[in-house]
């Protein structure tokens, strides 16, 4: 692993400047309120076009630093710096197309520094980890890749979801409360994205067994257990929700649980096996 500063890292530093005021946008309280999606006037959404600007600019500009630094001639580079800033764009790009139909732009305020945090990263550490995939494996790692990045927004809609059921037990009504939706339409989304996470969590082990030579191989075995944990742990609370009505915290406790297994699974082997052993 090297520290350098790529010739075309303008575009990268302009993607993470955009991510940064696309931040800053969504915490001016006009904004605020608009991404509560009560009021679908012209007039009343108008705050958010820089945002959905700022917002789609750097995702953009992200793009094509991902299509030069992942597409190599040799491969394949899903390097560990490389494999997070990949799943932090997916997440943005997701909760942009999500924002349609759904008030879901506030994730921004816990995604867009993510992804500005993890560009600069690939951007200033370069570390190579080239690889020619047949078909079947690639469409693992795609599959792999989309469910990492729903279980992160997940997660942060979890995080909201959490905050806000805490605001309003202790009958706290002002601040962010007045700036998100409400909780039911939150719990709502969360569990949609949670299924969502499911169902493609279960492809990506299913066609890793169908395409992988080994998945319990010394260098899968902690990948593998820590996946099957965390699709265990979605299966519980989905059906801990539909049978019991589990919500609220306890929701959000096992989403992060999921979240933070899938997360060593991945990336915490990826980190001792690229950047601490070779």
């Amino acid at each position: 692993m090297t520290f350098t500063l790529p010739d075309n890292s303008v575009i990268g530093l302009i993607a993470v400047a955009c991510y940064i005021c696309s931040t800053w946008l969504l915490c001016r309280p006009p904004v605020r309120t608009a991404a509560t999606g009560d009021d679908d006037s012209v007039s009343s959404r108008r705050p958010l076009i820089w945002v959905w600007c700022m917002a789609v600019s750097a995702a953009a500009l992200h793009a094509l630093m991902l299509l030069s630094s992942t597409i190599t001639p040799a491969g394949l580079n899903l390097s560990f710096f490389n494999s997070l800033s990949v799943t932090a764009w997916l997440a943005v790009v997701l909760t942009l197309l999500l924002n349609t139909g759904r008030p879901v732009i506030n994730l921004g305020l816990f995604l867009f520094p993510m992804a500005a945090t993890t560009l600069l990263l690939s951007l200033f550490f370069t570390h190579r980890s080239d690889s020619n995939f047949d078909t079947g494996v690639q469409w693992h790692i795609l599959i792999s890749v989309v469910a990492y990045a729903l279980l992160t927004i997940a997660t942060g809609q979890a995080l909201l979801v959490s905050l806000l059921d805490k605001r309003l037990r202790s009958r706290r009504t002002g601040g962010i409360v007045t700036a998100l939706p409400p909780l039911k339409v939150m719990e709502a989304v969360l569990f949609q994205l949670l299924l969502a996470s499911f169902i493609c969590l279960s492809l990506a082990l299913m066609t890793g067994f169908f395409f992988l030579e080994d998945m319990f191989a010394q260098r899968m075995v902690h990948k593998t257990t820590l996946s099957v944990v965390a699709w265990c742990l979605i299966a519980v609370l989905l059906v801990g929700h539909l049978r019991w009505g589990w919500r609220g915290q306890k929701a959000a406790g096992i989403t992060l649980g999921a979240f933070v297994s899938l997360l060593l699974g991945y990336f915490g082997s990826k980190f001792v096996i690229e950047l601490l052993l070779s």
